[in-house]
């Protein structure tokens, strides 16, 4: 196996690894705390390449992503004691269910953007990834067998940083 699909599938397992821990859930439709956080998606996004003999193959990818700690349902009288690394979900008077962060939450969010190609050989991805924020929802599945290129960006912001937190050491590649 050469070093270059080598370096492309280790890419891969470490996007997944980290989507995996930086994964997330929530859902504010039933009544009571037990039921409000439900797994949303499986958090993953995988690119595998590989050439046949005689053909060439690369991935090249940049991203970044956070998601800070979860604090749990908090109270609404105390909601501005969320701890200040973290967020938390306060449902109001009238049921209406909103987010509070302290002011070193990292913030919630994850930024691709890649190449696949191969002149000849497979291209396979699996995503699948979502935000309970703006329910949005992307799922692929897919192989391609022969000539592929897929270049490609995706941004999603989930929930900004808190004022006072310090981002710039999840630039992680």
């Amino acid at each position: 196996m050469s070093q270059t699909i080598k370096n492309a599938l280790i890419t891969g397992l470490l996007i997944i690894f980290l989507l995996l821990t930086t994964g997330f859930s929530f859902d504010s439709s039933g009544q009571d705390n037990s039921n409000k956080r439900q797994l949303v998606s499986g958090q993953i996004w995988a690119v595998q390449v590989t050439a046949e003999p005689g053909e060439s193959a690369k991935l090249e990818q940049s991203f970044e992503a956070a998601h800070g700690p979860y604090d749990g349902t908090v109270d609404k009288d105390s909601a501005d004691e969320v701890d200040k690394d973290s967020f938390g979900i306060v449902e109001d008077e009238d049921g209406t269910m909103r987010t509070v962060k302290g002011e070193d939450y990292v913030g919630s969010y994850f930024h691709i953007e890649q190449l696949a190609h191969t002149t000849g050989g497979t291209l396979k991805r699996y995503i699948d990834i979502s935000s309970p924020w703006s329910h949005g929802y992307l799922h692929e599945d897919m192989s391609v067998i022969g000539t592929a290129t897929i270049g490609e960006s995706f941004s999603m912001e989930n929930l900004a940083p808190g004022s006072g937190a310090a981002v710039t050491w999840f630039d992680l590649f």
